[in-house]
C-alpha cells in the first residue's frame, strides 16, 4: 500500500492530525477510530480498500483529540463528544467537500452516527463497526457518576501513565489485549502509539485523563434521535466473536435508522478492522459500491 500522508488541520487552537491515503480526487472514505486507539489503527484495513476497490479511493483518518498525534485539551480541559464532533467537521471543511462515505469504529461509530445525525445531508453512506454507542443509562446514573468524575480527575488526573521498558512490551500488551494481532501488527501499532516520556519510559500516546470516567451518561433515547435522523444506507458490521455482537439493549437503536443492514465478519473481535480486514474491506467496499 502507499504510505500515509500526515496532515494537521486547526480545530479552535488544537492541531489534529490525519493520516491521507490514496488518490487525492478518489472517492473519499472518513475513517474515526475508537477509544484510546489511533488513525494509524486503520491502516491494514486502508490496505485492503486500496487494494480492492474498483475505482480510486481517497481514505482520511483523524486521531481524535487527545489520540494519536493530535494534541490534547489544555489544562482544565476535559472530552466529550460534542469536541470530537467538532473536530471531525473542521477535517471535513478543510477538504471543501460536500459528501462523503463516513465509517467508524466503536467510539468513532458513536462520533460517526452522531455526526450523521447532525449533518444528515452530508452522509452518502455510514458504515458503524461495532458502533451504534455505549449501553444506555438512566437519569438516576448521572449524580453518582457526575461525584465519580470529580474524584478520579481529582485524584489520578494526568498521572496515570502505565510505563514500558520499551516498544516490544507496549506491543506485547496490544497482543495480551487483542490475541488475533500477529507480533508484527502489534509491534507496527505500538511504534505508532507510543513515544518515550522524560525518564525514558515508553508511554501510549493517548492523553490519562481518558482513563478517567466521563461525567455525561449516555442515553438511548437521546441517541435514538440521532439515529432517526439519518437519510443514508447504514451497515451495521459486528465482529461474531466479540461481546457486543450479544448485547441486547441494540434494538431499540436499530429500530430507529430508516435504511440499515446488518453483518458479522467471521474470525473477528470487537477490532474487526484489524482481525479479518480483507473481509471487512470486500463488505464496505460492496456496500458503497466503491
Amino acid at each position: 500500500m502507499t504510505e500515509p500522508r500526515h496532515q494537521i488541520v486547526d480545530s479552535q487552537g488544537l492541531a489534529i492530525h490525519y493520516l491521507e491515503w490514496g488518490e487525492p480526487f478518489g472517492t473519499l472514505l472518513v475513517l474515526v477510530h475508537g477509544f484510546l486507539d489511533q488513525a494509524h489503527s486503520w491502516k491494514f484495513f486502508a490496505a485492503e480498500l486500496e487494494k480492492r476497490a474498483r475505482q480510486p479511493v481517497r481514505i482520511i483518518a483523524p486521531d481524535c483529540r487527545g489520540h494519536g498525534d493530535s494534541d490534547w485539551v489544555g489544562a482544565g480541559g476535559y472530552y466529550h463528544f460534542p469536541d470530537y464532533l467538532f473536530d471531525l467537521d473542521c477535517v471535513i471543511q478543510s477538504l471543501g467537500v460536500k459528501q462523503f462515505h463516513l465509517i467508524g469504529h466503536s467510539m468513532g461509530g458513536t462520533i460517526a452516527f452522531l455526526y450523521s445525525g447532525s449533518f444528515p445531508e452530508r452522509i452518502d453512506n455510514l458504515v458503524l463497526i461495532e458502533g451504534v454507542g455505549p449501553a444506555g443509562m438512566d437519569f438516576s446514573d448521572a449524580p453518582p457518576r457526575m461525584k465519580n468524575w470529580i474524584t478520579e480527575v481529582r485524584e489520578r488526573g494526568r498521572r496515570h501513565f502505565r510505563e514500558y521498558t520499551n516498544i516490544a512490551a507496549g506491543a506485547g500488551q496490544l497482543q495480551q489485549t487483542n490475541p488475533r494481532l500477529t507480533p508484527e501488527q502489534a509491534l507496527d501499532l505500538a511504534r505508532a502509539g507510543m513515544k518515550q516520556n522524560d525518564k525514558g519510559k515508553w508511554i501510549w500516546k493517548f492523553d490519562p485523563l481518558h482513563r478517567t470516567a466521563a461525567p455525561q451518561p449516555f442515553y438511548t433515547a437521546q441517541a435514538v434521535e440521532f439515529f432517526r435522523r439519518i437519510q443514508c444506507p447504514v451497515l451495521i458490521v459486528d465482529g461474531s466473536e466479540s461481546r457486543q455482537t450479544r448485547r441486547t439493549d441494540k434494538q431499540e437503536r436499530y429500530d430507529a435508522i430508516a435504511n440499515q443492514r446488518r453483518i458479522a465478519i467471521d474470525h473477528a473481535g470487537h477490532m474487526v478492522h484489524q482481525d479479518n480486514p480483507v473481509k471487512l474491506a470486500e463488505a464496505v467496499l460492496a456496500f458503497l459500491g466503491v
